[in-house]
């Protein structure tokens, strides 16, 4: 089927061995191509609106895969959606992720008519009338890995209309463009002078949208973005962080330590931390409850990829709750960040538009065990807390809120009325003054950082810092300057999740485990100020970092908290 801009009823059927609706859209512009109209210049010098907020939905391919999708089967499950009420609560945009294109000659836009039928602007009516923007996943080029029999043997060859093509999806309702090279995730391309070409591939996709004037009603979702000055600059309204979320709390582990550096960052785009893993599989109700929360308050979009069908209640009261979709929905759209890891605990908060501040607290343990939260990590000395999810009024806290918490569960709290804990003060001991011994090196890094490198794990090599003051009272709250950036490859091997375990050996005796996430793409991204609490004792102490297993991350500096009743 053939669409030309001057006459939208030229419409003819192309035969072949699977019937396809093609898109034709002619026009002037292509890849590159600046040239503008006065109408499409005068488009684009409109006021811009708000931000978008992220979004909220649901996507086809794990319940129907990207063969066999029928017009039928999305109706379905798009009034199951209305059913349990997911469209009322926000969840209002349906994305058909694959198996609705292919690649077929030079057509901006070919369609499979199995999955719209003969007629897409009924099909695109019929999703409207249900409160429903459609969402679609792309190729956009030759960049994503077939997924189908038909596509391997095709493959996608780049668009050379873009224009076109962003003007076919939008004539189509598309709400949402979904575009991520699953085959171009891997640190060898993130992390290398490939990344320029993985970025131009976003850059020329968003250029198409805006030279549409589609940026304010297209929600543009890209896939992981290359350690390039491109990223910097983008117009994404939300970009990938990591590979695919799988139902594994291990899976939950790699993306939340993945997230730590976007977060510190807080560029433009939403961080998108992948589907959200509901139905029937492998983790438990508190960890889908924790997943949940935990996106929500980083403000990544909420969209699940689930048999509506098989959702349990539980699950579905959880998608609804209206407190948590707001967190998420909150004008400031600011993520939560890591404030302190624990052994047992992660406490990660950010600030909402209302002057208040939501928090989730992650229990590492393999049981159910209490919990002492100390506001002062939250920067706090006092506050009013509440339950995000149930609502309920916890009260003025002041210091320190116990709580316990399932395992693998999480607080969602909400802080009000808050007043500000003391500022922290830290004595600085950067590595220049620490004993390097076997085969640890000082080096610079290409922004003229003095890093500790080369931490393996023989036993012998590591950092020594001595004359380490401790307190009186309890652990010691010491900071890390330091640069990760071992990327897991993929989303299965369970020995890598985006951390570090490294050993910290106080005094020569007490070893002390911590997991140091990631920093960012390259061995130039340092992370200032990453706090753990450690046994220091009173007066003076070594502290010695030894890799644990594996490579150690390098190091800039450690820094001890000073306080009144600080050394003797």
């Amino acid at each position: 089927m053939a669409i030309k801009m001057n006459s939208l009823s030229n419409i003819h059927q192309k035969s072949c061995r699977f019937q396809r609706i093609v898109i034709a859209i002619f026009t002037l512009s292509a890849i590159g191509f600046t040239t503008q109209s006065p109408a499409q210049m005068a488009t684009n010098t409109q006021a811009p609106v708000a931000r978008p907020k992220p979004v909220l939905g649901w996507n086809s391919i794990g319940p129907l895969g990207c063969t066999g999708i029928t017009a039928e089967k999305l109706r379905w499950q798009a009034d199951l959606m209305a059913e349990k009420g997911l469209i009322k609560a926000g969840y209002t945009t349906f994305v058909i992720e694959c198996g609705w294109e292919e690649d077929y000659g030079n057509y901006p836009l070919v369609l499979y008519d199995g999955v719209m039928g003969q007629d897409y602007h009924s099909f695109r009516d019929d999703f409207r009338r249900r409160g429903l923007g459609l969402g679609f996943g792309t190729w956009g080029g030759p960049q994503l890995c077939p997924r189908t029999e038909e596509e391997a043997k095709i493959y996608a060859k780049p668009k050379t209309d873009l224009d076109g093509y962003v003007f076919a999806l939008n004539e189509l309702g598309a709400t949402y463009l979904s575009h991520r090279p699953c085959d171009w995730g891997f640190p060898q391309v993130l992390q290398s002078d490939m990344a320029v070409e993985l970025n131009s591939r976003y850059v020329q996709m968003e250029s198409a949208i805006s030279n549409r004037g589609y940026q304010n009603k297209m929600f543009y979702a890209t896939g992981q973005w290359g350690a390039s000055p491109s990223a910097v600059n983008t117009k994404a309204n939300s970009w990938r962080i990591a590979d695919d979320t799988l139902d594994s709390w291990n899976s939950f582990i790699r993306t939340l330590n993945t997230l730590y550096p976007y977060s510190i960052a807080n560029r433009g785009p939403y961080n998108d931390l992948g589907f959200l893993q509901l139905g029937e599989n492998r983790l438990t109700m508190a960890e889908k409850r924790t997943q949940f929360c935990f996106w929500a308050a980083a403000k990544s979009p909420l969209i699940f990829s689930t048999d509506v069908s098989r959702l349990h209640p539980d699950e579905i009261g959880l998608l609804t709750n209206p407190r948590a979709i707001a967190v998420n929905q909150d004008a400031l759209g600011q993520s939560i960040t890591l404030k302190h890891r624990y052994p047992d605990m992660d406490i990660w908060s950010g600030p909402l538009s209302d002057g208040s501040t939501v928090a989730v607290i992650i229990n590492w343990s393999d049981d159910s065990s209490q919990k002492n939260i100390n506001l002062e990590d939250l920067g706090f000395s006092s506050a009013h807390v509440y339950e995000v999810l149930s609502g309920k009024d916890l009260g003025v806290v002041s210091t320190t809120y116990v709580s316990t918490i399932e395992k693998h569960g999480s607080l969602f709290l909400k802080f009000t009325k808050t007043k500000p804990a003391r500022q922290r003060t830290f004595q600085r001991f950067p590595v220049e003054v620490a004993e390097i011994t076997g085969s640890a090196i000082l080096k610079l890094t290409s922004q003229g950082v003095k890093v500790a490198g080369n931490l393996k794990a023989d036993g012998e090599t590591g950092v020594r810092w001595k004359n380490i003051p401790g307190s009186r009272n309890g652990n010691t709250v010491v900071s890390f300057d330091y640069v990760n950036a071992d990327l897991a490859i993929g989303n299965m091997d369970d020995t890598k999740l985006n951390f570090k375990r490294t050993a910290i050996i106080i005094n020569e005796s007490t070893k002390y485990d911590v997991d140091f996430p990631i920093t960012g793409l390259t061995w130039d991204n340092m992370i200032q100020g990453f706090l753990v609490s450690l046994p220091l004792k009173p007066g003076y102490n070594t502290i010695r970092i030894q890799a644990e297993g594996d490579w150690a991350p390098d190091f800039h500096c450690l820094s001890v908290e000073q306080r009144a009743q600080q050394y003797f």
